[in-house]
């Protein structure tokens, strides 16, 4: 697809946006939910998301209130567990690999058994082995470190949305964390294009929103504001549509000038948002949790479900591109139709206020995953750091000639059912021990790539014939770049979102970032080399994180704002960033301050500002939904006592991407191991995603008539492409 952009901001007046109501909301969404995704990444690594998904290789460098839902769903996904058979000598062992959020979660979910109903410990039921390749072993790509200036860093930034259900249950569950002191409020974001800023993505939801267990359908319109203006009319009307109709009257849109190439004058007009309605027809007929929509629209790519829908080329470049560049991470001829749809509903479309997002008020490693290690090994998890597994194999198949290799022999009378080989890594030194491990049961909680390499060394996985495409998955490499500068010796104060209304930043990026601490960013910045097709997402870490307040307590700031500790923290996490990787530290700090200048419109920040830099580097760590990938997604359930998490698991399943998917893929894979070993007391119970709305449902029953009418090929043409297919004789597709 050609995309032309257009510059001259032309206003769009209040009254034309009633008109393209859907446009927005089914072009712009997801971002505003950064796009982790994580990995994941964040979690997708949307901005939020991007890094909570399970590595594939990562390589770090570094250099000197509102509140959250508490009510109980009404329906959960649970297993009826049977007695366990005969009673055993030894405790069942349970392997899991890959220490992230799919890992910890599983552990999380069956680590109960070792509890009694007073949650104290007893004689373990089950004994639980979580490895990981890190040195830590915990967080996956969510975890972290701290620089030789004691400085944190971590591999990305990473987001929670208003819908991560499962995410913020079991972050409740993890005593030592207050899951509203560890997060901050919900926090708007700022979209920018190659030609400037796009649109501010308000706060949509509420309190009351996030109290009410009805869902969608059964939600009370909000009480109407009073009436003193054009604005307040717009609001009220918002305030009582359904979602996601809201978001286009709410989402305040840049009408300025910020290029002075002639070829782009205008910005977006009333013509390219009403383009967007063309997605609706494939909104309604694409269903999230349907194999049948799976298959209609993977092998599909987003180019032609974009041109199918008639959408403007200056709309796809304003506002679809950068979206898609930092959500599922990729360009849209790279990325699968059915990815893009299920990405669009999960973070903006299913719900009011879905792509409202929270930011951690500090590292994740630090604020989520330490206490709730603490919290593991208290039930008898062993968290493992440093080992690598090389190998899995079932006992009694070992071809080694040693009599005491793969016996699998337990302590008592029954054998154990697989071997892992691994190699062991000291903290601090490069030496390793290579050894084996046997186990009853073996969870693999890693990313895609990671489980590729695994069946190709592994035959008991690879022979699988759920793991015979595990070769076609791919990854999306990211780079998260943490910058310590300088500070301005003038603070800006008075600054919206984010836990403090202040900065040290230079004052005219400041100003940049005046309405969030967040920018998220399109491919294809300033013509800089190496940004053709990278996304990335800026963050102000002194408004976001407690560490790095300007009014933090003990700082003591002088009337200069002078303090040997103060510095501003600029994070810059680049997406789809081959390139960039293959850069050294050096090269990478500039191009991230080049990024910055670029996407503002602000004096570049020299490099002599930097006192201390972490740069990490996740090569095709994070999981890249390409056309046909869907195809390649296991369920949670691989083999005999073999099974599976992580974001990139059972896409046709749960509603739910990035940490969500990773957390609910790990509590069904819990359920499943549950069942068939006989534990009594697992924790699994997956809280469903929302339920659509009473218009959307409507929508949907009508986009299934009509498919059962006269089915399209793949994705329905929108009402105006259909029109221009038959009056010029063009085959209809």
């Amino acid at each position: 697809m050609k995309c032309l952009g257009v510059q001259h901001a032309v206003s769009i007046n209040r009254g034309a946006r009633i008109s393209f109501l859907f446009l927005l909301v089914l072009a712009v969404p997801s971002l505003f939910n950064t796009t982790t995704r994580k990995r994941a990444t964040a979690d997708a690594f949307s901005p939020s998301s991007i890094y909570s998904r399970s590595a594939g290789s990562i390589s770090t460098t570094t250099t000197t209130s509102n509140r959250i839902r508490t009510t109980t769903p009404e329906l959960h996904v649970s297993v009826d567990i049977s007695a366990a058979g005969d009673e055993e000598t030894r405790p069942l062992r349970v392997a899991v690999i890959g220490g992230g959020w799919a890992g910890y979660s599983f552990c999380e979910s069956i680590s109960t058994n070792n509890v009694n109903n007073n949650n104290k410990s007893e004689s373990a039921a089950v004994e639980i082995i979580l490895l990981d390749a890190s040195a830590t072993g915990k967080g996956g790509l969510a975890g972290g470190y701290r620089t030789k200036g004691n400085r944190p860093a971590e591999a990305g930034i990473h987001g929670f949305w208003r819908e991560y259900r499962n995410t913020f249950s079991i972050m409740q569950d993890i005593e030592g964390v207050n899951v509203n002191s560890v997060l901050g409020d919900f926090t708007p974001s700022v979209l920018f294009s190659k030609n400037g800023r796009v649109a501010l993505a308000p706060v949509l939801g509420d309190d009351d929103d996030d109290d009410d267990d009805s869902a969608n359908n059964d939600k009370k319109a909000p009480p109407l504001l009073p009436i003193n203006g054009i604005d307040s009319i717009r609001k009220n009307l918002a305030a009582n549509l359904p979602p996601p109709l809201d978001l286009p009257l709410l989402a305040e849109f840049d009408t300025t000038r910020t290029n002075t190439n002639t070829e782009h004058n205008n910005r977006l007009q009333l013509i390219d948002f009403i383009s967007a309605i063309g997605l609706l027809g494939a909104w309604a007929d694409f269903q999230q949790e349907s194999n049948e929509s799976w298959n209609n629209y993977d092998s599909l790519p987003a180019t032609e479900l974009f041109r199918k829908a008639g959408i403007t080329d200056a709309l796809y470049e304003e506002l679809v591109s950068p979206l898609l560049h930092v959500l599922p991470m990729c360009p849209a001829y790279d990325c699968s139709a059915a990815a893009a749809l299920s990405c669009f509903h999960v973070f903006a479309l299913q719900s009011r206020g879905a792509f409202d997002v929270r930011w951690c008020r500090g590292s994740i490693s630090e604020k989520i995953f330490d206490p709730w290690q603490i919290q593991l090994e208290q039930r008898g998890v062993e968290v493992r750091g440093g080992a690598r597994v090389t190998g899995i194999e079932e006992c009694g198949t070992s071809t080694s000639t040693d009599d005491n290799d793969n016996d699998c022999r337990g302590d008592g009378e029954k054998e154990y059912k697989y071997s892992l080989s691994l190699e062991s890594f000291a903290n601090n030194s490069g030496s390793s021990a290579k050894e084996t491990l046997e186990c009853d049961a073996i969870v693999l909680a890693v990313g895609a790539t990671s489980m590729s390499k695994i069946a190709a060394s592994s035959s008991i996985i690879g022979s699988l014939p759920a793991s015979k495409d595990f070769d076609k998955l791919r990854g999306v490499t990211c780079v998260a770049v943490r910058l310590f500068l300088k500070p301005h010796p003038s603070i800006t104060t008075d600054l919206k979102g984010g836990v403090s209304d202040k900065t040290q930043l230079p004052p005219d990026v400041a100003r940049a970032m005046k309405d969030s601490p967040v920018a998220v960013c399109g491919a294809g910045m300033g013509g800089i080399v190496g940004l053709e097709e990278t996304g990335f997402c800026i963050y102000d870490l002194q408004r976001m994180h407690d560490e790095f307040r300007v009014d933090r307590p003990g700082l003591g700031l002088g009337t200069d704002g002078g303090d040997d500790d103060a510095v501003a923290v600029l994070e810059v996490d680049f997406y789809r960033a081959d390139d960039i990787a293959n850069m050294n530290d050096d090269e990478i700090a500039k191009i991230a301050l080049d990024a910055v200048s670029a996407a503002f419109g602000t004096r570049k920040i020299e490099t002599d500002c930097i006192v201390d830099k972490a740069i990490i580097r996740a090569r095709n760590a994070v999981s890249h939904f390409a056309p046909k990938s869907a195809l390649y997604s296991p369920n949670v359930k691989l083999g005999d006592n073999l099974y599976v998490c992580g974001d990139w698991i059972d896409r046709t399943g749960h509603a739910s991407w990035s940490t969500e998917k990773s957390v609910v893929t790990a509590k069904q894979a819990a359920a499943a191991l549950s069942k068939d070993l006989g534990l009594m007391r697992s924790k699994c119970d997956v809280i469903p995603a929302a339920k659509d709305t009473a218009q959307l449902a409507a929508l949907r029953q009508s986009a299934r008539l009509l498919r059962s009418i006269a089915p399209p090929v793949t994705a329905p043409p929108s009402p105006w492409v259909f029109v221009k297919q038959f009056l010029s004789g063009e085959k209809i597709i």
